[in-house]
């Protein structure tokens, strides 16, 4: 293990400062070009943190050595820790390839801190993995967090096998399994048995991380402390089940030193191993199995290719040799059997596609002597390589070219310990390590958009199905966002029980839930070369809303009648709170329109409104009221027989006519002398609804009408 001295901080450099318009989302340059797009071209930068939580072009992380790093289900780049030695950092950084921006999400920007471990299995705040890098172990879980186990703390010497989960939601760390001390010796227990007690031993340079479908993380190999507490290159092969919170020693030996067992290339045996090792690739073909590439065990570095079948628990050797070998880099963009990257390790910076190839840039030959800057291929069907971009001469010094300009003359500097990503846009994306011993790292990052031809002869892949929604639990008449996850799909088929609209062919539909139920959703993804689909069983629970309140009004106060069903009211002016307004109830004193908000027990809710004019009350004609003809053209006839008899005072009265806002719409007409009926003049009136109130000293009658 490499244990630097705890020697003073070095002096930190100033940052090149870029704006955002060199950027454009659409494309990075043609095809088969370099960019750097982000960072700084100056070795040992300090970054630019910004502000926590903020995004912006300007921010960066500083220069750094083997940080771990995630891709979340957004598509979103996230790194944390790293070395830019004497110090090793403990925040959490996030990058949108979208918008080119990074986020120092959490962590306190001082390096060389301890853990903060507070209770196993609570979430808090305070809780951090603190400083810490030197091939940390990552995954991102199938609901979307992230993962974190071991790595090297080298200002304390201090190595861990403590297992951490990130929620995103939260900003939470919470410490989840193994040890709060350091350099913990392996609890391996028995092969293929479960238990609480089993816990890998404490290790760093140990990235070959793997999520399955059934959301166990897997884990291979490092260097560290086996099960008698000896230090030393490892190959043991365990599972962690996240339901059970237990680990699982799948494979390999709980000791240190242990060495390969070959057999037969491409015939898998379960005696078959690829011995102790460092080690940084962690590919996953398309039909879930894992693959490694390369390593390092104190003598040797490897460029042997290892299959794992995790459905027989077998390592099947695959490609390249049994020995330290210099490769053969024969020609460019031809995948061929005789072509083969040279031996190395630190070569954390290894993705696979979206079409199941497996990417690979960088690394390191032997310990300070020969580092990287090719950029290979491998595809997983065919077992063969394809060199795509780079020299196959060590510890080149590269060509930046400008901030956010692809040319062809772009390269990035050889190094070791940096990471990558493969991002939606189906780019491969590179950021940070090292040329010289862990001193003076990179902030840099680059993307590398492939060239089609030089990839040609790949089969189209079936896709490999997926999706999310932001929200699970609604109320009926509320809408849900679905995102598609899905991997090479071309076309998609959504069926949603319950939902409208019931099927969708778009990618990323909005649905609607009318009626409570507990409802199903299936998605179908598809292209030409075929299909994948999942059924989410009782994915979404729909809360029946409340009945409509209805709202009468009696001159200046409206009523609701009540319901067993309402656990609340609240009333609004248009769309303003009325403070205190939470009666069946309310008292009105200016014109408006006035809604009702009843919740139920399932904090789901339902609203009616009214619109009020102060005197007038808003609901059918008065029985004893009629008002012909109705919609209305020039002459509106007022029928009342309630002004029928024999005193003048029942003929005494008058005509108020208003608008929807309470404004008298024309001056009152005088009823005196006519009798039970009047006919008004409206053709002055512009076309809308207006109230009609008929006053006489024996009361008072309202309606309404429409003036065409």
């Amino acid at each position: 293990m490499f244990i630097l001295p705890n020697t003073m901080s070095m002096k930190k450099i100033s940052l090149l400062i870029y704006f955002a318009f060199f950027f454009l989302n659409s494309s990075f340059g043609q095809g088969g070009t370099w960019t750097w797009i982000s960072g700084d071209s100056a070795k040992g930068s300090s970054g630019v943190f910004g502000t926590q939580g903020v995004p912006s072009v300007n921010n960066h992380p500083p220069g750094l050595y083997e940080p771990c790093e995630w891709k979340d289900k957004q598509g979103n780049f996230w790194i944390y820790g790293g070395a830019n030695s004497p110090d090793t950092y403990g925040d959490l950084w996030k990058y949108n390839p979208v918008t080119n921006e990074w986020t120092w999400v959490k962590g306190s920007g001082v390096t060389n801190l301890l853990p903060v471990y507070g209770t196993k299995g609570i979430s808090n705040p305070f809780n951090t993995p603190g400083s810490r890098g030197w091939g940390s172990a990552s995954w991102v879980d199938t609901t979307g967090n992230l993962w974190l186990f071991g790595g090297l703390n080298p200002f304390y010497g201090a190595c861990f096998n403590d297992l951490w989960e990130y929620n995103i939601s939260t900003n939470n760390w919470t410490w989840i399994s193994g040890d709060n001390t350091q350099n913990a010796p392996g609890v391996h227990g028995v092969q293929g048995v479960p238990s609480l007690s089993n816990v890998p031993g404490a290790r760093q340079e140990a990235c070959s991380s793997w999520t399955d479908s059934l959301n166990n993380l897997w884990l291979f190999g490092g260097d560290g402390y086996d099960d008698n507490d000896n230090p030393g290159s490892l190959n043991d092969f365990c599972k962690y089940n996240i339901a059970s919170n237990e680990w699982t020693w799948m494979k390999g030996s709980p000791f240190f030193k242990a060495s390969a067992n070959y057999g037969t290339m491409k015939v898998p045996n379960i005696n078959n191993d690829p011995g102790a090792r460092w080690t940084y690739t962690k590919w996953k073909d398309l039909k879930d199995n894992f693959w490694i590439f390369g390593g390092w065990n104190y003598d040797t570095s490897f460029n042997d290719v290892w299959k794992y079948d995790l459905s027989v628990n077998e390592w099947t050797w695959m490609s390249g040799t049994n020995f330290q070998d210099t490769g053969n880099y024969q020609s460019k963009c031809v995948f061929d059997v005789v072509n083969m990257p040279s031996s190395r390790f630190e070569h954390r910076s290894s993705v696979t596609d979206s079409y199941g190839r497996f990417w690979l840039f960088g690394g390191a030959y032997s310990i300070s002597v020969h580092y990287f800057n090719d950029l290979w291929v491998f595809d997983p069907q065919q077992l063969k390589w394809n060199w795509i971009s780079g020299t196959n001469v060590g510890n080149q010094m590269g060509a930046y070219g400008n901030i956010g300009v692809s040319s062809l003359s772009n390269i990035p500097p050889s190094r070791w310990g940096a990471v990558a990503w493969w991002g939606n846009d189906n780019k491969f994306y590179m950021f940070g390590g090292n040329q010289d011993a862990i001193i003076n790292c990179y902030s840099d990052l680059w993307v590398f958009n492939p060239d089609t031809n030089c990839l040609s002869g790949i089969a189209v892949i079936p896709p490999v199905v997926d999706f999310q929604s932001n929200k699970n639990s609604i109320c009926a008449n509320d809408c849900i966002n679905f995102t598609d996850l899905s991997t090479n799909a071309t076309a998609w088929h959504w069926c949603f029980a319950g939902g409208s609209p019931a099927t969708s062919t778009n990618q990323n539909p909005q649905v609607c839930y009318l009626t409570g139920g507990v409802y199903n959703v299936t998605l179908i993804a598809s292209n030409a070369a075929g299909s994948d689909s999942v059924t989410f069983n009782n994915y979404i629970t729909v809360s029946a809303a409340p009945p409509t309140p209805n709202i009468t009004q009696h001159h200046d106060t409206l009523y609701c009648s009540g319901n067993p069903l309402y656990t609340s009211y609240q009333w609004y002016l248009d769309s303003t709170l009325i403070n205190g307004a939470t009666d069946t109830l309310l008292i009105v004193s200016q014109n408006g329109n006035y809604n009702l908000r009843v919740t139920n027990s399932n904090n789901c809710k339902t609203a009616a409104g009214i619109n009020v004019v102060i005197g007038i009350q808003n609901y059918m004609n008065d029985y004893f009221l009629s008002l012909s003809p109705n919609p209305a053209g020039n002459e509106l006839r007022i029928m009342n027989p309630a002004l029928s008899g024999t005193g003048s005072e029942l003929r005494i009265g008058k005509v108020e006519i208003y608008n929807v806002l309470g404004q008298e719409a024309c001056p009152p007409t005088s009823l005196q002398g006519r009798g039970e009926s009047a006919e008004i003049d409206v053709s002055k009136l512009s076309a809308g609804i207006y109230f009609v109130q008929v006053v006489t000293e024996r009361g008072r009658w309202t309606g309404r009408f429409v003036k065409e």
